[in-house]
């Protein structure tokens, strides 16, 4: 099985897909059905295949069109799959490859003709064909009368959508039903796509009524247990010579009777490269069944409510049913927020599973944008995750992809960000995090840590990427999630890695003198404008210039601002480290906070420091007198330590100002789906192994 990418060019020639285009009708009891859907295929391996396939097919794509409202052939298309759908589940516990194989093939070919009518026609004209009838249908309405009769015609949407999710819901997933599951999945995906070929994250046209409404949102509960199920069993796809061995023989013998098949079989995945890694392989690879669940829970769950006609607000069946499942034979724990009535769960699932499966695939953006979904809109979730005594198992995949943040996407970081933040809401977490020990770290490269706790990997990650942030991505409101993170563990940090607290006030330096710089930048700027003759001749050329001269004024004040914020946000950190009883358990950040105390010289200058350098000031001066009284110079650093957490239970604790505890708490912001819905549809596009025309999408920029 298996020839070139150039076979693409024989479509041109096919007779099969001639006559369906064609100005005749095909009514949906011809056996031309059963050969069109005869053939050997598989999806294109990869976009450069799938661009040839799109070429291919093009022109037929425009004809059936053009012609389906007077032939009805996609109409037709839609009623025999339809007409098959009803016996795909005993078909599969009967062990009908040969139906399975070839209502995937209807499947797909209604999937194309979907994408083009997405990417090519308006969302109104695309429901038309849906409905088109045949001349002869019409013609006959006219000779019986029945067309006076008021009868509305039939549009097949909803129940090609209902049809794709029973599918989903009832067809047990085998070896050879797993291609029907993967194509149910893409053609639901299609349909969604009419959302990226609109500027607007707000669409409520057609289709999203459907699946919103009526007999879909009657299915949602189900629907979106059966999803949820299938991103966390992960079921990688099948061999892809599978079907050339055993059981699946039948495909080259219908491939060889139908001589003008419509292409050759194209091997799902192909050979992977030796020197590609597992992870990348699985991410760039054929499509699976669990990512691409992952893909349509996050489309369905952003759709945004809306007021409908009559003035009746509506809530996302799909999002509702996310928010209220539980855990298997789990009553409701926490808040049902008005998405359920009463207190029954949208379903159960084995939530110990589901955290199984999170931990393992968070290296991919779909994977951490589903955990924030579950962890923001499920209580019951949240509550589970933060009650596991193995947390590590999650938190550690969440930091890798903040630790490289350089090669990840800002999107993917922020929800890498925002989920850490969530959990340091939670006071036991944020204690029970230093008594997790990590014997070693082998994917922190910047030093090789051992025997450290799984707090101080958390404080090493997030410094990293404020620094990090400061160099390249510059974005406020990383560092504001950031330093809330820190903030709310600050007041719980025990018994903290030298490494750790080094890296504390290293920030605090490195910092320092960047405000220092900003300022004599700024300073410089504004004496140099102020200067008697530095203003040239008010010509057009002279006005131009002076205000491309204020520009770099502009970014230093905006970054000296920035940078005032963060320092004067680590300060009230380091205050909440020192005072109540956390100073007693923090000899190591004492310790790093005398040997860098002359970091703080220079912001003893700026009256905004002022307050909160009081209780830094009180505990140098504290530490430093007892260390002078004992000779400190010819001291061994254990001594020192030895001094430190001696005289930490001396200090007294009138003598510290007591600010208010520090606690932030992530609020999604209004209006949400304007960031998740372009968002979504950006991963979909980019990460579901289906092709959309580029030039198309509206929705969202495209990577350059």
């Amino acid at each position: 099985m298996g020839i070139g990418c150039s076979s693409f060019a024989h479509l041109e020639d096919n007779e099969y897909l001639k006559r369906l285009s064609s100005n005749v009708s095909i009514s949906e009891n011809d056996p031309f059905w059963n050969q069109l859907f005869s053939f050997t295929l598989s999806a294109p391996r990869d976009r450069n295949e799938a661009i040839l396939l799109e070429e291919a097919t093009e022109t037929f794509c425009k004809m059936l069109v053009d012609h389906n409202q007077h032939t009805g052939n996609f109409t037709s298309l839609l009623k025999v799959f339809l007409s098959r759908f009803s016996e795909l589940k005993s078909s599969a516990e009967c062990d009908d490859q040969l139906f399975i194989w070839q209502s995937r093939n209807a499947m797909f070919v209604i999937q194309h003709l979907c994408k083009f009518l997405a990417e090519n026609t308006t969302e109104m004209k695309m429901m038309e064909q849906f409905g088109a009838r045949s001349l002869v249908e019409r013609q006959k309405d006219l000779t019986s009368g029945s067309v006076f009769e008021g009868t509305e015609n039939v549009n097949y949407a909803h129940e090609l959508l209902s049809a794709l999710m029973d599918i989903i819901i009832h067809v047990p997933i085998l070896d050879f039903t797993y291609s029907l599951h993967i194509e149910a999945l893409n053609t639901i995906l299609v349909l969604l796509s009419v959302q990226m070929f609109v500027p607007s994250p707000g669409d409520n046209g057609p289709i999203y009524r459907i699946l919103m409404t009526g007999q879909c949102a009657a299915k949602a509960n189900n629907f979106m247990r059966a999803l949820l199920q299938n991103f966390i069993e992960q079921r990688p796809s099948p061999e892809a010579g599978s079907r050339e061995n055993g059981g699946g023989s039948f495909v080259i013998g219908i491939a060889s009777a139908v001589a003008s098949g419509l292409w050759s079989a194209l091997k799902l995945g192909g050979k992977k490269d030796s020197g590609v890694s597992k992870e990348l392989t699985s991410e760039l690879g054929p499509p699976t069944i669990g990512r691409q669940s992952a893909l349509l829970i996050l489309a369905l769950i952003n759709h945004q409510s809306y007021v409908d006609p009559t003035g009746q607000p509506f809530v996302n069946p799909y999002k509702a049913a996310l928010c209220c499942f539980r855990h298997v034979q789990g009553q409701l724990q926490g808040p049902s927020n008005g998405k359920q009535k009463g207190s029954l769960p949208s379903f159960h699932i084995n939530l110990s599973r589901l955290y199984g499966t999170a931990c393992s695939v968070q290296v991919y953006e779909s994977s951490t944008l589903l955990l924030y979904s579950l962890l923001h809109g499920n209580p019951d979730v949240k509550a589970f995750v933060l009650s596991k005594t193995d947390i590590d198992s999650l938190v550690t995949p969440i930091l890798q992809i903040l630790y490289f943040a350089p090669s990840q996407n800002s999107h993917h970081i922020y929800m890498a960000l925002i989920i850490l933040l969530m959990f340091t809401e939670d006071d036991h977490f944020n204690k029970y995090v230093h008594d997790i020990r990590l014997p070693t770290v082998p994917w922190y490269t910047d030093r090789i840590l051992s025997d450290i706790s799984l707090g101080d990997l958390i404080i090493l990650v997030v410094i990293r990427t404020i620094q990090f942030n400061m160099s390249r991505m510059r974005d406020r409101y990383l560092h504001t999630n950031c330093l809330a993170a820190l903030a709310n563990m600050s007041a719980h940090f025990r018994s903290l890695h030298p490494y750790a607290a080094q890296r504390i006030f290293s920030l605090v330096t490195l910092l320092t003198k960047k405000y220092r710089k900003l300022t004599e930048k700024v300073l410089a700027i504004m004496a140099t404008s102020d200067t008697p003759g530095t203003v040239s001749d008010a010509s057009a050329t002279s006005s131009e210039q002076a205000e491309i001269d204020m520009e770099p004024e502009r970014d230093y004040a905006s970054n000296l601002k920035v940078l005032e914020e963060v320092l004067r946000m680590l300060l009230e950190i380091v205050n909440s480290c020192l005072t109540g009883g956390a100073l007693r358990h923090n000899a190591n950040l004492v310790y790093a906070l005398l040997q860098r105390r002359e970091a703080f010289d220079q912001l003893r200058l700026h009256t905004v420091y002022q307050d909160v350098l009081q209780n830094i000031d009180t505990v140098i001066n504290f530490f430093t007198g007892r260390l002078d009284q004992l000779n400190q110079q010819t001291m061994t650093t254990d001594e020192v330590h030895s001094v430190i957490k001696d005289a930490t239970v001396q200090l007294p604790s009138h003598r510290l100002h007591k600010f208010p505890d520090l606690k932030f708490r992530y609020v999604e912001e209004d209006s949400p789906e304007e960031f998740f819905v372009p968002y979504v549809w950006s991963l979909i596009f980019n990460k579901s192994g289906l092709f959309w025309n580029p030039g198309c999408v509206q929705l969202f920029a495209l990577e350059s």
